[in-house]
């Protein structure tokens, strides 16, 4: 039986995020990943983003530079209803300062139900909703 489309976007998006996770808990960039692959850091953000799919061998190459199995990409994703276990508070904070895209415009937070959490900002919604009131 073929893949549905739709259970391969949900494994992309899966590895993804774990992608993401781990570059971001060694405090590496895009870049670093991209050249240790001998791709562009924007390759790297189709790959984080679940549009581009990674083949095995890069998925080998990845699991060797982050010195972990290459397991750790399919932990967390469940084959029987083809979601990923991950939840919003799995995501790890990017680490620039200057990344002015917020955490929940590619991940978005369940929870939040269409607040501004704008770390950037929080002085500001903080007084609106003051204002508000």
């Amino acid at each position: 039986m073929p893949l549905d489309t739709k259970e391969k976007l949900s494994f992309d998006s899966h590895v993804g995020k774990k992608l993401r996770n781990k570059r971001i808990q060694l405090k590496l960039t895009q870049t670093h990943i991209g050249n240790a692959l001998n791709k562009t850091f924007q390759q790297v953000q189709k790959y984080e983003k679940g549009v581009n799919g990674l083949s095995s061998f890069v998925l080998g190459k990845l699991a060797k530079f982050f010195k972990v199995p290459v397991s750790y990409f399919y932990e967390g994703f469940d084959y029987e209803t083809f979601t990923s276990q991950l939840t919003y508070k799995d995501n790890e904070p990017e680490i620039h300062v200057n990344n002015q895209h917020r955490n929940e415009k590619h991940y978005p937070n369940p929870n939040s139900y269409g607040e501004i959490t704008d770390h950037l900002n929080l002085q500001v919604v903080a007084a609106q909703k003051l204002v508000s009131k």
